[in-house]
């Protein structure tokens, strides 16, 4: 059997320290015009290499929304709405389960989770030979440690996404750009590896300066580690780390579900790791500027949004609505029906109307809109932030790491539903903490990978033309494939 073998096409001099990362103070810094090999020369321009690392986190805030077209809608939490005909039809095959290696969303994922591991690899090698007239040994470890942070996350994205995928754990020459697939397991180890070392070094959340509130921090490191552990089925592991992040006490639920999606309350105690976004008002489009497509993405089609209608995609379905306990405030909370007025009582006093063609039940998702006096001049600018953890989601998998290795699982489950105001679970086991994740963390982007990891793809997702061990992963994108000549 031939080896599979990628031709990896990194921009090795591309840092480019772009800004959309992390708290808005250290997003407004100008992209360097400096060759490689003059640009580690100062502590100032390795910080601005780690913020090139973060942008690219960004990118798929803006790239159409990736992970919420990925997780809701292809998970039947979210119809994919939008405009009738053609529009973004790329993601029909994928919702149908019709995968093919040609699609050209999946290679814009791949090639950005790549740059982003290059931009990383670059930066820790470069830093790690700064001497220490340069930049102290400590903004050393902790830049290092951030850039370790980020690399995880792409590479965790890589592995969820597409399972054996290559693995680049330094700066590529031209003769290495042809890599094999590298086994899952060995992906996984790799990823543990940077999220356990760089929870080593990064402060604690409470530690953090104001400057870098956004940027990785212990509790994040840990949190991810943990989501490893969970898609790995780890089961005493994630309860471990979880059990360490919980103890911690560097995180709470705010008492009031709905503050936790309102703009005015980000990066708020709930938060472990949050996707910085900033309005920049230059009038550029999409990754041009600092701010998101989010918002506008998810808008109702007839809801002005910063000046033009939403986009309507995203769409709640009938099915999640139905999920929600008739008590349960987190349904008003995540789902806007049609006529519904929110703000009111104030100068964003506004009704909503989501009746278009490819809204099918009328839902529209209510923690990505943005009032009036929020939407930015340009709507592909949005400043809000893209909450990738918070502290219910460990919590969760706390409850299931919990069930899986022995333990008290509802302990930390009620502590989720408390926060609501609704007492003990009707439904046993298992079948609560998954109805626990899908209602608490709905329209945020994790149904469907929650229902693959958690081996349900053929109950729950087979009726559409979900097949087990076909469905799990996308195809390795074909122009990926073009470019070697190896397979």
């Amino acid at each position: 059997m031939k080896k599979r073998i990628l031709y990896i096409t990194l921009i090795a001099a591309a840092l480019g320290v772009f800004t959309t990362s992390c708290r808005k103070d250290f997003l407004d810094t100008p992209a360097p015009t400096m060759v490689m090999e003059d640009f580690f020369t100062s502590e100032s321009n390795a910080k601005l290499a780690i913020t090139g690392c973060y942008d690219v986190m960004g990118w798929d805030g803006n790239h159409n929304t990736i992970p919420f077209f990925f997780g809701d809608i292809i998970g039947r939490d979210g119809w994919k709405g939008g405009d009738v005909g053609d529009d973004q039809d790329w993601m029909d095959p994928l919702i149908n389960f019709t995968y093919t290696p040609n699609n050209y969303m999946l290679n814009i994922a791949w090639k950005n989770y790549y740059i982003g591991i290059n931009r990383c690899n670059t930066a820790i090698e470069n830093i790690s030979i700064m001497s220490s007239d340069i930049i102290s040994d400590e903004s050393k470890a902790s830049l290092i440690a951030q850039a370790q942070f980020v690399r995880g996350y792409f590479y965790f994205e890589l592995v969820k996404t597409w399972g054996s995928v290559p693995l680049v754990d330094h700066v590529l020459s031209p003769s290495e750009y042809q890599q094999p697939l590298t086994p899952e397991a060995d992906i996984w180890a790799f990823i543990e590896n940077d999220f356990t070392e760089a929870a080593k070094v990064l402060p604690e959340r409470s530690a953090q300066v104001p400057e870098d509130i956004g940027r990785a921090t212990k509790g994040a490191a840990l949190a991810f580690l943990a989501k490893a552990y969970i898609f790995q089925k780890k089961w005493p592991e994630a309860k471990q780390i979880t059990d360490q992040i919980i103890n911690s006490g560097e995180y709470a639920l705010l008492s009031n579900y709905e503050d936790v999606f309102k703009m005015e309350n980000e990066n708020n105690d709930e938060i472990v790791f949050s996707i910085q976004f900033k309005e920049t008002g230059n009038g550029d489009y999409g990754d041009e500027n600092e701010g998101t497509m989010l918002c506008v993405y998810m808008e109702t089609r007839n809801h002005p949004f910063a000046g033009i209608g939403g986009w309507g995609f995203n769409c709640p379905t009938q099915d999640l609505v139905d999920e929600y306990e008739e008590s349960d405030p987190r349904m008003e909370a995540t789902i806007i029906h049609d006529g519904e007025t929110l703000w009111e009582g104030t100068s964003d006093e506004s009704t909503f109307d989501t009746k278009f063609p490819t809204n099918i039940d009328r839902y529209s998702n209510q923690k990505y809109v943005l009032p009036a006096s929020q939407q930015p001049a340009d709507f592909s600018d949005a400043s809000k932030n893209w909450i990738v953890i918070r502290y219910a989601d460990v919590l969760l998998w706390n409850s299931e790491a919990a069930f899986h290795a022995g333990g008290d699982w509802q302990a930390s489950l009620q502590q989720v539903r408390d926060r609501v105001g609704l007492g003990p679970t009707p439904y046993d086991g298992l079948d609560a903490i998954y109805h626990e994740r899908r209602v608490e963390l709905a329209m945020e982007g994790h149904r469907f990978w929650d229902i693959v990891r958690q081996g349900r793809g053929q109950e729950i997702l087979g009726k559409y033309g979900y097949v087990e061990g076909i469905n799990n992963h996308f195809p390795v994108p074909q122009d990926q494939l073009d470019l070697s000549d190896i397979w």
